[in-house]
This record gives C-alpha cells, structure tokens and sequence, in this order.
C-alpha cells in the first residue's frame, strides 16, 4: 500500500505546476530592474519583476519566457528539462540608437508635437529668456536676481515644461484605452489614473503593446487592493474588455 501511494506521487510530480524564477538585473550596473515584463510565450502567461528584480512565473518544461523592458534588449529563455522549479537570473543590456537624419514635415507630426510647436512660437520671448553669466556680466545677473519680472518668467517655463510634459502622456494613457482595457466608467476612471500616475520617460519609450500591459497590471492590483462591495453599489464591474 505504501508503494503504491509513491507510486501516486511520482506520476502526479511531472503534471503538476512548474516554475521558473530569478532576478533581472542591467548587465552593466548590476541593479534590479524594475518592472520588467516577463511572457510564457507557450502559455501566455504574464508576470512582472518587483522592486528587487524578483519574478516567477509558471512555465513547464520546454516553454520559451521572454523578458522585455523598455530601453532594454528583450531576451528569450527556455524552461530546463526535468526541474520543476527553475532558477535562472536574466542580465539586460540597454539598447543602443543610431538615429538617422530626419526632417519634419507636417505630414510626419502627431497632433500633439503640431499644438506643441504652435504653442513654443507663441511663448517664443518668454520661453527664449535665460540668466544672464554671472562672470560676463555680474551686475546684471544681480539685478536679475532680485527681479519680480525674471522670476515670473523662470517660472512660467517651468510650467510650461511641466504641461508639455502632462500633455504629452495625455496623449498616450487616455481614459478611452483605459476603459477599453478595464472596462471602468464613470469617476472610477479618474480615480483609477490617479491612482496609477504614468511617467514620462516610460510614456516616451514603451511601446503600444507595453503601455497596455503597464494598465492591465495595474489594473489587477486595483481589484485586488479594492474592498468587497455589492452587487448593487459595484461601478467598477469590468466589461468583456476587462477580462
């Protein structure tokens, strides 16, 4: 009897789940890499590093995971045989841009960098306006120092950068993509976004596929973090798109 329940164990051993796990780090700092998105590209199954580069995903023997992150070269790994749980560590290298000449025609822009340059001709003056040098020019650079005008003007390019800034990930994280995605509606969107603020380096550099992976994601830890409601009072219920 008891053989026969080993026996049990070693055949339900290869169809149980198995893993792989590591830590994603830069091939040239060394630092956890932080969230880099990681595919069973056999199974679909998704997963993310943390703060420490930390992942895990299930993958069976044979599957390919991928390992993509923005600026970062993706990498594929296959899952070893005979090891349920797998311990691999994924060094990124950053990837390198050799841009080509290119020339703005209006055809070439997005209504956004078009609204961006009418906006930069408008405040051409102010936005032209630096400090004087202190060691050309000494008494000018104090009296620009003590000047009500020069300070208004510092500051409105400080928030005119800031806005081209917020503009610009308006432009790629809309409240449409996230209802398409969640299926929210309402205030709930609002609530959702400011929830999960988007940076502007990652809106500069993900791709379409990436920043919609970067909302699911987030999109999951709101419903796990959200408190239990019923039925009646639930304004977040997802629609298909959700799922």
């Amino acid at each position: 009897m008891r053989n026969f329940f080993w026996l049990l164990i070693l055949i339900a051993l290869p169809c149980s789940a198995q893993t792989m796990q590591g830590v994603v780090t830069d091939a040239a700092t060394h630092k956890p890499l932080y969230p880099v998105t990681v595919v069973n590209l056999s199974t679909q199954a998704v997963a993310y590093t943390n703060e420490n580069g930390l992942y895990t995903i299930i993958a069976n023997q044979g599957d390919v995971v991928a390992f993509s992150y923005v600026g970062y070269k993706s990498i594929e790994k296959h899952k070893p045989p005979s090891v349920i749980i797998a311990s691999i560590n994924i060094q990124m290298e950053r990837l390198e841009y050799q841009l080509q000449e290119f020339r703005f025609h209006l055809g070439n822009l997005t209504k956004y960098q078009i609204d961006s340059i009418d906006r930069a001709k408008t405040y051409k003056i102010p936005l032209s306006r630096t400090p004087p040098n202190p060691f050309a020019s000494p008494a000018s650079a104090l009296a620009e120092l003590f000047s009500k005008r020069a300070k208004r003007t510092y500051e409105f390019q400080q928030n005119f950068r800031n806005g081209e800034i917020e503009k610009f990930v308006d432009t790629r994280y809309t409240p449409e993509l996230v209802t398409e995605l969640t299926g929210f509606t309402g205030d709930t969107i609002g609530h959702f976004m400011y929830a999960y603020p988007m940076e502007y380096d990652f809106a500069r550099l993900a791709t379409d596929l990436e920043i919609k992976m970067w909302i699911r994601s987030n999109y999951r830890d709101w419903m796990a973090k959200r408190p239990p409601v019923s039925p009646a009072a639930d304004t977040t219920k997802p629609t298909r798109s959700g799922k």
